[in-house]
């Protein structure tokens, strides 16, 4: 929980600019995701939330073989608790990245394959969100200029 008595007092101006180059940033990575993940926004967190679970602690993720990513399997309860949500919301978008083949249920809970990440649209998505980043990053060096 955030504790006013601790917080910093910063320019305003320089505060209003910074959030404006990150919701920038967070809203042309939203619209990739949504090109990519059918359903609503909600959908596309889930499977966003699923990715992130996936890949913590693993060594750099491999994009051409399923193995790695095994051992990072999540589960519905998991990805309800990071998002707050209730177990049977998160179902229900799990039963639609199901059905779109964008993760599998495995003994362990859910991946998302190698094959997911290596499709063509998923690389030109990972490929357009790292431009995006840079620009951001960009755009805060010369906000602090």
């Amino acid at each position: 929980m955030h504790n006013d008595k601790n917080a910093t007092s910063a320019d305003p101006d320089r505060v209003r600019t910074v959030a404006r180059i990150a919701i920038d940033y967070h809203l042309e990575s939203a619209r990739l995701v949504s090109d990519l993940v059918p359903g609503d926004a909600l959908t596309s967190l889930v499977f966003l939330t699923i990715v992130s679970r996936m890949l913590r602690g693993l060594p750099q993720p491999s994009a051409t073989a399923d193995g790695p990513h095994r051992r990072g399997a999540v589960t519905v309860y998991a990805v309800a608790k990071d998002l707050g949500l209730s177990y049977e919301t998160v179902r229900r978008h799990v039963k639609r990245l199901l059905e779109a083949g964008l993760c599998q249920r495995e003994v362990l809970g859910l991946v998302v394959p190698a094959s997911v990440f290596a499709r063509g649209d998923f690389q030109r998505a990972m490929n357009r969100n790292y431009e995006n980043l840079q620009v951001m990053v960009r755009r805060l060096a010369e906000a602090e200029a």
